[in-house]
């Protein structure tokens, strides 16, 4: 992997500390760990300096526990900036309320920062289940953002608990015109004691690809994902956007970092036997280009198994890896969300066509809303 003006993220989990306890918490250890969490020399030698190497078109996911906890966080942020690299800052929202720390962010990045902010459900009980908060905590944060100038948008994790209000939530992020990225809920961290959330295929058919399907500034990363593949290609080059596709893009267009220092294709990987290495040992640039489940990652369409081996859609969806993963131990095996069925690789979904129109709707967004345009 040479360096490419392509956008790559890498989710950089800095501390498992938080000032919440959500429920099934995917970066709270069960047991306690044997490292300590990288220091401010590490973070910014063995990671944000690593990153520089990958691309040109870098960001980073600062996340946690509550990555705003760390006491150098503003310290590796204006790094982040001095490499020419955008910041996401995944964060519950309490710290944007309670402090000045949108304002210290926007700082400390000149402006090139993103808040990320957790919304399960907008309904408020529904949320606090899972998040340890109700939904204020994080509308009050948008306030402060939208005050300062500052860009954001929404993750929704999914799993068998927010399903009943899921669409109705995705409805007001849609009439609000706020980006939203869906992540499955996996049993990573606190999550293992809770594998009964697990959605599976007729959920995904039934309640969850419906309502996500309802909003184009949803498609940055979910599966199943039916667009045709000939007209995505088509519509990159229409808009001279710089992704690689979209649908799964762990070990693609995603890495992930752990607190110390483990590095796997995805963040839902971390903590899992998916971990391929640790920057202290291996130089993270060189993982993520020559690791052998990166590059059979990158080259899914020979690697893949199962259904989504078969699968037209296998580049421009690919399935979801983490959630292969977890339900059969294989990175590489079908999805066991996907209720698509077919037959050889020529078999068409019959949602393409709509999946298609979708697509060239939330390019058109990454065109022309800032900071999409710049960073895609």
């Amino acid at each position: 992997m040479t360096m490419t003006d392509k956008f790559f993220l890498c989710y950089f989990e800095t501390t498992r500390d938080c000032n919440l306890a959500c429920k099934y918490c995917m970066s709270r250890p069960e047991t306690p760990v044997s490292a300590p969490e990288l220091s401010t020399e590490e973070a910014r030698t063995l990671v944000l300096d690593e990153l520089a190497k990958v691309s040109s078109n870098m960001a980073v996911a600062f996340s946690g526990g509550e990555c705003l906890l760390r006491d150098d966080i503003y310290t590796l942020l204006a790094h982040t900036a001095s490499r020419g690299m955008y910041s996401f800052v995944n964060t519950n929202g309490k710290m944007l309320v309670q402090t000045d720390a949108v304002r210290r962010c926007r700082d400390a990045t000149g402006g090139r920062v993103i808040f990320v902010l957790p919304f399960n459900s907008i309904d408020a009980e529904s949320n606090r289940s899972s998040r340890d908060d109700d939904t204020s905590t994080v509308m009050q944060a948008t306030e402060v953002c939208r005050r300062e100038g500052t860009d954001y948008f929404f993750l929704l994790t999914i799993s068998k608990e927010n399903l009943d209000t899921l669409a109705p939530t995705v409805q007001f992020l849609k009439m609000n015109r706020v980006p939203m990225l869906r992540a499955p809920f996996v049993p990573r961290g606190s999550g293992m004691g809770y594998v009964d959330l697990f959605f599976d295929a007729d959920d995904m058919k039934r309640v969850i690809h419906p309502a996500l399907t309802s909003s184009p500034l949803s498609a940055i990363s979910y599966t199943p994902f039916f667009a045709d593949p000939d007209a995505l290609e088509a519509t990159w080059k229409t808009y001279g956007v710089k992704i690689e596709g979209l649908g799964c893009q762990a070990g693609r267009s995603f890495a992930a970092v752990g607190a110390e220092g483990n590095v796997a294709p995805c963040v839902q990987l971390l903590d899992s036997t998916a971990v391929v290495g640790n920057v202290r040992q291996t130089p993270l640039s060189e993982l993520i280009a020559r690791h052998p489940t990166f590059q059979a990652l990158r080259q899914r369409r020979e690697n893949l198994k199962g259904r989504c081996g078969i699968c037209r859609y296998r580049e421009s969806c690919g399935g979801c890896r983490a959630l292969a993963h977890y339900r059969s131990g294989d990175l590489f095996a079908e999805d066991p969300t996907c209720f698509f069925e077919p037959k050889d690789r020529q078999s068409r979904c019959d949602l393409e066509a709509m999946q298609t129109v979708q697509v060239e709707k939330f390019v058109e967004y990454l065109k022309y809303n800032k900071p999409w345009n710049v960073l895609f």
